[in-house]
């Protein structure tokens, strides 16, 4: 196999690679702040009926 079509591929690769790291990185960021969201608005629902209890 020609040396240029190896290099190719591995640059190919490597690309790929570090693409789909990122968006691996961006997902695993995004996740827990969907889950404070989540909390959050438990929170703030919670809220209002706290006080019609009172």
């Amino acid at each position: 196999m020609p040396r240029k079509k190896t290099k190719a591929k591995v640059l190919r690769n490597l690309v790929t690679a570090t693409i789909n790291g990122l968006i691996t990185l961006v997902i695993l960021l995004i996740a827990p702040l969907g889950l404070a969201a989540v909390i959050t608005n438990i929170f703030w629902l919670q809220l209002p009926a706290s006080f019609l209890e009172a």
